[in-house]
């Protein structure tokens, strides 16, 4: 009975630790793929709202503090300027956002994707084709907004 009870005290522990890890993994790997979801989700948004002409609602997927940062050292910083860079877009047609990688937490994420964003009128069209870092934080109300993004070359 010793031996039983022996073993028992051994093997107890590691096997707690064993299913200890085995479901952090799991809950990483679930928080990972729900995070990613939402992400995406939110690009999903802001094509839709791009695409329909409406670049004041692009815009406002941006923290009112938010920061871009394009390859000649361009920043557009602040709730008006962002505003005015957006409806400053001639002549949109599509938008599609593609996500490469997600991470971070359900508060605070990085993406990284890539933007074709397409324009145009009578016939001719251009694609502004650029891979992107965007770094996203929860508003109060607890929606995703972009609060820092940096496409570190210029379209094609």
């Amino acid at each position: 009975m010793r031996v039983t009870f022996a073993r028992l005290f051994v093997v107890l522990p590691v096997l707690l630790l064993s299913a200890c890890a085995q479901t952090s993994v799991r809950s990483q790997a679930d928080t990972s793929a729900e995070l990613r979801r939402q992400i995406e989700a939110v690009n999903r948004e802001m094509e839709a709202a791009f695409n329909r002409g409406d670049l004041l609602a692009v815009a406002r997927f941006y923290a009112d503090d938010a920061v871009m940062m394009g390859p000649r050292g361009e920043r557009v910083r602040g709730r008006a300027a962002l505003d005015a860079y957006w409806q400053g877009v001639t002549n949109p047609r599509r938008w599609r956002l593609d996500v490469f990688d997600v991470g971070g937490s359900l508060t605070e994420a990085y993406q990284l994707g890539r933007s074709t964003l397409t324009t145009g009128t009578d016939g001719r069209e251009r694609d502004s084709v650029t891979d992107f870092i965007v770094l996203w934080k929860r508003d109060a109300e607890g929606r995703w907004r972009i609060a820092v993004d940096m496409w570190p070359g210029g379209g094609s």
